[in-house]
């Protein structure tokens, strides 16, 4: 275990915020101590791993058939959950589920994964994805083409992830990413292959994966700062033609991190899946492609058979289909218990951090409501706090005008009612994302704060009719917030080149910073952040 690290209390800084009713007194409950979790240096005694694909294949009298399952968009959904849009369905019935999918064909099933499998809950945060790795490895996964959400922990953790194995005689899971290069080269990085061959039954299987080339904007800029991510299509059907020529490959698979309809039809490939936009998708006009739901709340399917004669692969008519788990499904899927035992072996340490209390709330704190005006309140709060804690900073706090931060995407998930633990607040909050300075000019700020808004969070806490176009002021906010060129970006929104030179860094993660938060008033009223958007009404002038 590393030092422990003490998050210190926030002062609570009286302000003219919109939308607050009466004023909250922090409770005074002492430091917020979060321990830190050196996942390498854990001794984690893991079952003994299954052997896969030894039984018969499915076959009549003309053709042999391969079965292909697929997840994506786990986002590290390590337990049963149930709800009404679906169920998560957690590792230990995920690998239930696929064991009797093997079953009805020992010999020829894959398993596979278009990415973004670990980012998202605090079992997998605070493991850094070693926990959900083993279990896929346990599962038996055959590759994994990456996510954008792999990146979010650095290349760093993204390659010990990829390197990482069950035991001294496995190998790790292939990490797919064809189409991502080192900066001015057309190399991949060595944690990452174009592609990899499976075979089953005298057949070879080409897998191929991409991540979407326009997802370089959905990932922190100075993760990524080493790579760029390339158009697929061309990439995809060069090693196509490869895979086929060199490798004598009979069938092509490609694992498509981005929404079904961003994905080309490629000749020489055979089957698609895609991810990222988290949704239940199907189309099989052309090559079939199918994509599934996150949280394990699908799994999909694909059928090729194979000519006996001519070893010819092609379509198995209707197989293309999407499973998805209702409540009453996912729970008539016993438990894996060797899956639940590799979950447990990180409870002690994993259970220290997420059961800490931090207060209670009656009501479910939304996370496109109370839970996003929350949030935004703190960034501000602690870029202004931070600011007259560093007065060398040269940062004047009053020119702290406004804060916010991305609700489509980055607060994931709503408090429910009853206790709050950290657990609770890892869960909307999945991300390291650190809460930074931007400084902008005042005509700037002015010409665009409506369309700045649209960020999804929004909260001021001066009168902008003070505003002085030649003047310099500050937006609190994150730093993905701040370099993104997507939507969801100030650099997206405004079209302006937000740099480094233009962020003042101030070391806090918005997670901790609100669990911190949370943690002093013990006891949330959603009637103080009820509503911040009536702030334009006072403000009409400057549109």
């Amino acid at each position: 275990m590393k030092l422990k690290r003490i998050l210190p209390l926030m002062l609570i800084v009286p302000l003219a915020a919109c939308g607050k009713k009466g004023k909250e007194e922090p409770v005074n409950k002492g430091d917020l101590i979060i321990p830190d979790i050196d996942v390498e240096s854990m001794t984690i005694n893991l079952p003994t791993k299954p052997v896969y694909n030894t039984g018969t294949m499915k076959s009549d009298d003309t053709y042999d058939y391969i079965d292909l399952y697929e997840v994506s968009d786990f986002h590290g959904a390590v337990n049963f959950r149930s709800g009404s849009e679906g169920a998560y369905l957690g590792l230990s019935k995920l690998s239930t589920y696929l064991k009797g999918k093997r079953a009805l064909n020992e010999g020829g099933t894959l398993v596979l994964s278009s990415g973004d499998m670990f980012q998202g809950s605090a079992e997998s945060n605070l493991t850094k994805g070693f926990m959900v790795n083993y279990a896929m490895q346990y599962m038996g996964f055959d590759a994994m083409a990456i996510g954008n959400h792999e990146f979010d922990w650095t290349d760093a953790w993204l390659k010990k992830n990829a390197n990482l194995k069950y035991n001294t005689s496995s190998d790790p899971i292939p990490y797919l990413g064809a189409n991502v290069y080192k900066k001015g080269t057309t190399e991949l990085p060595d944690f990452l292959k174009a592609s990899t061959i499976v075979e089953r039954n005298g057949y070879k299987i080409g897998i191929i994966g991409t991540i979407g080339d326009e997802l370089e904007s959905s990932i922190l800029a100075s993760n990524v700062a080493n790579y760029t991510f390339e158009a697929e299509a061309e990439i995809v059907a060069a090693e196509a033609a490869r895979l086929r020529s060199e490798e004598s490959c009979n069938a092509v698979v490609w694992l498509a991190h981005e929404g079904l309809e961003e994905i080309p039809i490629v000749e020489g490939v055979d089957a698609i899946f895609g991810g990222h936009a988290h949704e239940d998708k199907l189309d099989v006009q052309a090559t079939p492609k199918v994509a599934t739901r996150n949280y394990g709340r699908s799994v999909a399917h694909i059928g090729l058979k194979f000519n006996k004669t001519t070893k010819a692969c092609s379509y198995v008519d209707n197989s293309a289909k999407l499973e998805t788990f209702s409540t009453e499904k996912a729970q008539g899927i016993a438990d894996d218990t060797n899956v639940s035992a590799i979950i447990h072996e990180y409870d002690s340490e994993v259970n220290k951090v997420k059961n800490i209390r931090l207060a209670s709330t009656d009501v479910e704190l939304e996370y496109n409501g109370v839970l996003k005006n929350i949030c935004t309140e703190t960034v501000f709060e602690t870029a202004v706090n931070e600011a007259k804690a560093h007065p060398e900073s040269g940062i004047d706090p009053d020119k702290i005008v406004c804060s916010f931060h991305n609700v489509n995407g980055g607060i994931r998930d709503n408090i429910k009612p009853g206790e709050i633990t950290y657990g609770s607040v890892y869960a909307p909050f999945p991300f390291d994302n650190e809460v930074v300075l931007v400084k902008i000019k005042g005509s700037l700020l002015i010409k665009n704060l409506r369309l700045l808004s649209n960020l999804g969070c929004y909260r001021t806490f001066k009168d902008s009719s003070l505003f002085m176009r030649d003047g310099y002021y500050y937006i609190a906010t994150t730093d993905f917030c701040a370099f993104s060129t997507s939507d969801s970006g100030i650099n997206g929104r405004i079209k302006s080149e937000v740099t480094e030179a233009d962020l003042t860094h101030t070391g806090k993660i918005v997670r901790d910073e609100v669990a911190k938060k949370i943690y002093k008033l013990d006891k949330i009223d959603p009637s103080r952040y009820a509503n911040t958007m009536d702030c334009f009404k006072s403000i009409p002038q400057i549109f």
